[in-house]
């Protein structure tokens, strides 16, 4: 009868299970658990013991019995603690542990002997010995944040990034968010209790979490109580990356009413004078301002969590005209940005606003709101809502190449609500459901400060003529806005049968996008210097050297003049996996997993396009649609081990490989929707006959539009979503005092990732057929399309080249260890050689096309990619001083010693007749007469000099530089933190200082951050080849004198030290 009630509790919970799956693809664990083998003293199993677990803070309660193995599992249990945990048998002597503490995904391992005991006495207290890096929960490469690393880490953007970088396969910041293991930042997946909070579309250059357009974080620090960084995790539950997985679980509320209010702040004071120019930070404030405070509703049963808090900001930018004293210098003056800007003004009565020093505003709100209900022992519900809003002002470029007037300025404006519910029960004493579903919705659009006005871009400009001003409104925020909606469900049902717990799970998203994307709504007109004048008189006279103009076919949108790309998809994850203990000490863990995309919405139809073409690399009358977006599916099985070799948790090795699946981030896709040519037209012409017109409402377009070339996009009908094999090998010894050392190797190979061919391109060829060449063997482009009718057809298509290798030595000393409990260590080194064909740095397609530096953007090669860094060294340690009972003081020291990114050498114009500018790697001169190249400057020593000094230069003359062969300096980081606690009548009052760059605190020139703007640097300007000879004819300006040093930009702020100081008072 009672194996009767089982199976038909398993059917009917089946059922249940699979019937919900009508909408999360990226779950992530939030919780804890504790399992372990309970025997004799003669190593029996005893079956039917009794294990029970007590959260104390809120008095959850929670339990087990052991199977005929004596193996015992509790799932779903809250991270945290303490807790107590009494394991029991009759006629036996029941222990109990006290003090238990559990981190995020921990699976903490508690393996009892009782004693027989033929009368009843108290039960034995005993102390647990922990160890979270030697650990079975672990196989593949992760890395555990606790609230420790949180409090004492220094940090002044209090961003989710500045805590990532802990570990040592990540290097990131808050503003370039997270480089995992040398993947692009748009693969990782962010996510907040299990819920997706990452830029899913894939806006923010920094591929990072919600927000990053607009200047703000997805939460408050303060609602989070530990991260976990996920590179290789062999869990098959978790999925939705290629990058790394960064999983936060927010706080709860206890039997115990607590708070905090608290102020973070700064001024123009707390910044140190440019390093380089010895100049002061302009004026600005920032301020974060908030508090929190959680309790129970109803002891023991109901609990409450809220945080709110408030970002203020003015940010300056910095930039130096001609006389000026600034590290970084835009080579005009400031009487000549006076003069266009009086001629704009008197031809076309527009102003374009201010060229001082410009200050943005960046404004955000967080409120957070979480409920915890312990319906009974069984079933415990959690439901959380946060809101976050934040505005940033944007778009006015000014650096050593360009220069932005200040009414091309924008506000991103950002809103964010999200509601998640998560559901944990114990079915039966062998089967146990996790059920999660949360709803997102994100609205985003940009708002021009000025009236409005065509882009205007001048290009040639500055004494070494590489320079662009640009004024007007920004060709990219002239239309532009965006609405996501998504829902998540999961649902986790867990079956323990002997040593074994067996995992059931789907994960799926329902997903809906509503894009806005109009780029040169308004108009965008671009302006060069020739024969008849310089590109400010050609402007004057309207004569355009490229014209460009995205507007409705109100015949194909019904008269709607701004259409938005909609777009909606299901994401649909099924899984199994078999976790097996196969000794107390050995965990074998595999599981398969299937991802399904299915595009509910298709793009629309060019019937003019679905005709035979010979497009570049297709065969002759090929046929494409561009209505056209594959269901792609995912396949992804794993493997993965933990070996406690002597079952002493001294010596563990652990391990794995399997498939990692991903998605491409939403613009991508949403690209294929709103460039099909149909119900946008658009036009792009360079040497343009139109002249330009200040008037929005009336920019020039062709008499008969449908005859007017238009840019499309279109899809591999066969593509598939990104996807990874990775392979990690990891060792972990306990060394003395408390420390562990590990050794790891982490290996990943694409199976598929994406690039981009421009189809409309074809090669110049020579009288007898094959591929024209230049003197230096680039491939060179005929000036004629495939098909005239349209301008760019940008191709997205897999690629399956492209590896990563990371090694890494890691010592760490976890706090409350030891003989030094109070310290906490991280070193590490880590090396990594990287290889990719396209580092895709754009949310648009073809400026992930064009922008691919090469021989040859449509045959890319396999390279050294742009994410490697190939030397990492870590430090983060803090210590704290307890001095008295009231009294503590805490040091918190991170230092990063790293690498210096790859870039590349280009010059200014197109050297192989693709059309496109600054893609194009240079040819190294072997010398003043060298036979293929011509420098028309007449400054030999000046460019020799520069190519001596880059070792790669002076050895390669004679041949085109190979992509990323070049890094910028190597770069030291040195952040402090100090805290003082200060306690009285049940009270603390904390003061924090933070200091970041402390190096160059103590010496200017120290800390110093160099950089190559977007990853490739403007060598020379190209004037064309020899008619005659071919020979390359090119010129070099220097930017102050011929040394490395002077191509490198100097990062303002960063190089700065900066100081931020804190208040806080808990209750």
């Amino acid at each position: 009868m009672y194996n009767k009630i089982i199976y038909n509790k398993i059917i009917v919970t089946t059922f249940m299970f699979f019937a919900l799956c009508m909408t999360a693809f990226s779950q992530a664990n939030t919780t804890a658990s504790i399992s372990g083998f309970v025997k004799n003293t003669d190593g029996n199993p005893l079956i039917s013991a009794t294990v029970r677990v007590e959260h104390l803070p809120t008095g959850t309660k929670s339990g087990a019995i052991t199977g005929r193995t004596g193996k015992y599992n509790i799932l779903g249990l809250k991270v945290g603690g303490p807790y107590k945990v009494m394991i029991s048998m009759v006629g036996y002597e029941a222990q109990t542990f006290e003090d238990v503490f559990l981190s995020l995904n921990e699976a903490l391992t508690l393996n009892v002997s009782l004693k027989e005991q033929a009368t009843m006495i108290d039960p034995v207290v005993v102390e647990v010995t922990k160890n979270d890096i030697i650990s079975s929960d672990k196989t593949g490469a992760t890395y555990k944040i606790s609230e420790i690393d949180i409090d004492n880490l220094p940090t002044i953007a209090r961003s989710i990034h500045d805590y990532s970088r802990l570990s040592p396969l990540i290097v990131s910041s808050s503003s370039d968010g997270s480089n995992v293991a040398g993947r692009n930042t748009r693969y990782n997946n962010i996510t907040i209790d299990g819920a997706v909070i990452n830029d899913a579309f894939g806006l923010a250059s920094s591929g990072g979490a919600f927000g990053g357009t607009a200047g703000t974080q997805p939460i408050s620090l303060d609602a989070i109580e530990q991260f976990q960084v996920s590179i290789s995790p062999f869990d098959i539950k978790e999925g939705g990356f290629t990058g790394g997985l960064i999983n936060a679980i927010s706080k709860s509320g206890t039997n115990n009413l607590t708070g905090s209010v608290y102020y973070f702040g700064r001024n123009k004071n707390f910044i140190g004078n440019n390093p380089v120019s010895d100049l002061p930070y302009p004026d600005f404030n920032e301020s974060q301002i908030g508090a929190r405070v959680g309790g129970p509703v109803i002891k023991n049963k109901l609990f409450y969590f809220a945080n709110f808090e408030m970002g203020l900001r003015s940010e300056p930018y910095v930039i130096g005209l001609l006389g000026s004293n600034e590290a970084n210098i835009f080579s005009i003056s400031a009487d000549s940005l006076r003069i266009i800007r009086d001629a704009v003004i008197n031809k076309y009565g527009y102003d374009p606003g201010s060229y001082d020093d410009y200050t943005k505003k960046i404004n955000n709100y967080k409120l957070f709101l979480k409920f915890d209900y312990n319906i009974n022992d069984k079933n415990r519900l959690t439901l959380r809502h946060n809101f976050v809003t934040g505005d940033q002002g944007n778009a006015v470029s000014r650096s050593r190449s360009t220069f932005s007037y200040a009414n091309q300025e924008y506000k991103f404006n950002s809103v964010l609500n999200q509601t998640v519910m998560q559901l944990n029960s114990v079915i039966t004493p062998q089967l146990v459901n996790e059920l999660k579903m949360s709803y997102t919705a994100v609205r985003e659009h940009r708002d021009p400060l000025s009236s409005p006005f065509p882009s205007v871009t001048l290009r040639n400009m500055g004494q070494d003529g590489k320079g662009l001003i640009t004024f007007g409104i920004d060709r990219f925020s002239q239309a532009n806005a965006l609405d996501q909606d998504l829902f998540e469900f999961t649902d986790n049902l867990f079956y323990f049968l002997g040593n074994h717990v067996l995992t059931l799970g789907t994960s799926n998203q329902m997903v809906s996008s509503n894009n806005l994307f109009l780029q040169d709504y308004y108009g965008a007109w671009e302006f060069s210097a020739d024969a008849n004048g310089s590109s400010l008189d050609n402007f004057l006279a309207g004569k355009a050297s490229r014209y460009m103009l995205s507007y409705a076919n109100t015949a194909a949108t019904d008269g709607e003049l701004k259409p938005r790309a909609n777009m909606r998809y299901f994401q649909w994850g099924f899984y199994a996996q078999d976790e097996w203990s196969v000794l107390e000490n050995l965990k074998l863990t595999a599981g398969f997993r299937v991802d399904l995309f299915s595009f509910t919405k298709k793009p629309l139809e060019n019937s003019q396009f679905a005709a035979p073409h010979n497009w570049y690399g297709m065969d002759a009358g090929s046929v494409l649609n561009t209505s056209v977006i594959p269901n792609p599916i995912s396949y992804s099985p794993r493997i993965g081990f933990n070996w406690d070799v002597n079952n002493d948790k001294q010596i563990q090795l652990r391990g794995g490989v399997g498939l990692f699946s991903g998605r491409t981030p939403g613009v991508w896709i949403s690209n294929q929707f709103s460039s099909t040519g149909v119900d946008v037209l658009r036009i792009d012409e360079r040497n343009t006959q139109y002249t330009f017109t200040p008037d929005v409402n009336n920019q020039p377009r062709p008499d008969n539009p449908k005859a007017q070339t238009t840019e499309i996009n279109i899809t591999d009908p066969n593509l598939k979503m990104p996807q990874i094999l990775r392979g990690n090998l990891g060792f972990d010894y306990q060394l003395p005092l408390g420390f562990v050392l590990t050794l790891e190797a982490l290996y990943g190979k694409t199976i598929y990732d994406i690039e981009y061919q421009n189809i409309n391109l074809q090669y110049a060829k020579n009288d007898d057929g094959t591929i024209a060449t230049t003197i230096d063997g680039r491939n060179l482009y005929s000036k004629e399309q495939v098909d005239k009718s349209f301008t760019r057809v940008i191709y997205m298509k897999n690629t399956t080249q492209g590896n990563q290798l990371n090694l890494v030595a890691q010592i760490q000393k976890p706090y409350g260890q030891g003989i030094l409990p109070n310290l906490s260590a991280n070193l590490a080194y880590t090396f990594s050689k990287v290889e990719d064909v396209n580092p895709l740095t754009s949310s648009r397609a073809v400026s992930n096309w064009q922008y691919n530096v090469g021989l040859d953007p449509n045959a890319s090669e396999l390279t050294r990619s742009s994410y490697e860094v190939p030397h990492k060294i870590m430090a983060n340690i803090s210590y704290t001083f307890d001095y008295s009972k009231n009294f503590a003081t805490t040091i918190g020291i991170y230092y990063e010693g790293r690498s210096g990114l790859p870039f590349s050498m280009v010059y200014v114009e197109d050297a192989n007749g693709d059309n496109i500018y600054g893609n194009d790697l240079i040819y190294i001169p072997t010398g003043a007469s060298d036979p293929k190249f011509n420098l028309i400057t007449n400054n030999w020593d000046e460019l020799n000099a520069l190519i001596d000094d880059f070792d790669y230069l002076k050895n390669n003359r004679g041949k085109i530089m190979e992509k990323n062969s070049l890094n910028t300096p190597w770069r030291n980081n040195l952040d402090l933190r100090l805290t003082q606690d200060i306690k009285f009548f049940g009270y603390k009052m904390q003061i924090t200082l933070d200091a970041i760059n402390f190096l160059n605190l103590m010496n200017k020139e120290w800390g110093r951050i160099k950089y190559v703007p977007y990853g490739s640097y403007s060598l020379f300007t190209f004037k064309g080849y020899d008619q005659e000879t071919g020979k390359i004819n090119a010129g070099y300006t220097p930017k102050k004198g011929a040394n490395s040093d002077d191509i490198f930009s100097v990062d303002d702020l960063g190089s700065r030290w900066q100081l931020q100081l804190g208040l806080r008072f808990t209750f």
